[in-house]
């Protein structure tokens, strides 16, 4: 006699182990990006870092090196997403939108907290700035792939904030202040440690107050015409 099927039901085992082998690998690509560089590892090192026996194991979860990018950043992006359009919203509730200094912490903190994520926080942000102009794997192209309509929020709101730019101008900008973050998380993070093992709490904070304050003023300085 056949069992009732319950709504509540757990999920299938296959399903779970599917998920915990997806995460393993994310796990494990990310460490390897992080400490490697994205185009000096292979998907089988991946899958060996990972546990997988199956050298398909990789291509079979994530079809190729760039399905894998993007799961990484579908792993961390939503929620430096939701923290920022949570800060964008309350800057507008109280009228702020001029407010330079406000706008960079919106851009600045919530990469600055991922980073402090132990679950691959910074391995994510290193990713992040070996991506920025990469001839292949382009970070701008894969966040228009997954429609960030936070970081369209923001470009709005800061273009408008400082002074008038001509359109051309306005992404050169925006890829200068992405780089100048996450390079500057990434790039600082790593030279500390390396001399000094850890990063302090106070070191930590004046970093980022030190590119919250680079980012307004990259945005308040007016681009002159070109001669």
């Amino acid at each position: 006699m056949s069992q009732p099927l319950h709504s509540d039901a757990s999920p299938s085992p296959v399903r779970t182990d599917t998920v915990a082998t997806r995460l393993r690998i994310l796990r494990a690509a990310e460490r390897l990006f992080s400490e490697q560089g994205i185009d000096a590892v292979s998907l089988q090192q991946v899958g060996r870092e990972a546990g997988q026996r199956n050298r398909s194991a990789v291509q079979y979860h994530f079809e190729d090196k760039e399905g894998l990018l993007l799961a990484i950043l579908d792993r961390h992006t939503p929620s430096i997403s939701e923290e920022r359009n949570q800060l964008l919203d309350r800057i507008e509730e109280r009228g702020e939108q001029g407010d330079l200094r406000r706008l960079a912490e919106a851009f600045v903190l919530p990469v600055a907290r991922k980073a402090q994520d132990p679950d691959g926080g910074m391995a994510f942000v290193r990713i992040n700035a070996q991506l920025i102009g990469h001839p292949k794997y382009t970070l701008f192209r894969l966040d228009e792939m997954r429609g960030r309509a936070d970081s369209r929020r923001i470009v709005r709101l800061v273009s408008a904030a400082g002074p008038v730019v001509p359109e051309e101008r306005v992404l050169p900008r925006w890829i200068t202040a992405t780089g100048l973050v996450f390079h500057g998380i990434a790039d600082w993070s790593r030279v500390v440690e390396e001399q000094a093992g850890a990063i302090g709490e106070r070191e930590w904070r004046a970093m980022i107050s030190h590119l919250i304050h680079s980012v307004a003023s990259q945005y308040a300085i007016p681009i002159p015409n070109p001669s």
